[in-house]
């Protein structure tokens, strides 16, 4: 059943990997296609899904960047930012941190480094593609936390993006509400009340190499050039 353009089911469905989660996600996604849309996968996992969705409606391809920060010694992720200015608190884990503004103000701009360090190994020096005025369909494949995936809107917002569409084969309906807050639009086949992992919706999760995330945003590169 399709519920404020995301569908929710309780029936545990598998995708073989994340390239046929990525041919499954299009289905949905049919009305964005051509030159001026961009298709922008998260670092890690999310490269590969987007990588096959990019390539079935034709948009180009880059990679989305965002990276989680704690306070060392207290368990518990406090934010995450990206490359960009875009950055996303947890107010309530913060607080639990006894952390001072400054300190977590420090460990958000070594977190932004980070992120724009990988950004430029995984694009190979190449800039990030403009977004100003485009439709942007950020892509993941289920394992981000809530504040990459928002973090990701918020960053292509930053970017002037005309229109954001957040889409994950599989969340957990708590992350998809929140994410309604930050995108115009959010995407999702599977979406089961008692959402564990990502994992128990593919037979094959390998972890990806940022080496093969830099290889399949090249190769995107040279057909869009």
């Amino acid at each position: 059943m399709l519920v404020g353009g995301t569908a929710r089911s309780e029936v545990g469905a598998m995708y073989s990997d994340r390239r046929d989660a990525g041919r499954q996600l299009v289905a949905n996604l049919r009305r964005y296609t051509g030159g001026d849309v961009r298709v922008l996968g998260l670092a890690g996992g999310g490269v590969l899904v987007a990588a096959e969705a990019a390539a079935l409606l034709g948009c180009a391809l880059d990679v989305l960047v965002v990276r989680e920060f704690a306070v060392p010694g207290i368990p518990g992720v406090v934010g995450a930012v990206g490359e960009g200015r875009a950055r996303v608190l947890d107010e309530d884990a913060v607080r639990r941190s006894a952390a001072g503004e400054g300190r977590i103000g420090e460990l958000e701009r070594a977190a932004r480094v980070e992120a724009r360090a990988l950004g430029l190994r995984l694009r190979g020096g190449r800039p990030r593609l403009p977004l100003a005025g485009r439709d942007v369909i950020v892509v993941d494949d289920g394992a981000a936390s809530r504040p990459v995936a928002e973090a990701a809107c918020r960053d292509a917002r930053a970017q002037g993006a005309g229109r954001v569409v957040f889409a994950v084969p599989a969340a957990a309906p708590a992350t998809l509400d929140r994410l309604w807050t930050v995108a115009d639009e959010v995407v999702c086949p599977l979406s089961p009340t008692f959402f564990v992992a990502a994992s128990d919706f593919y037979l094959d999760f390998a972890p990806v190499s940022e080496a093969e995330s830099a290889r399949l945003l090249e190769r995107a590169a040279e057909h869009t050039a």
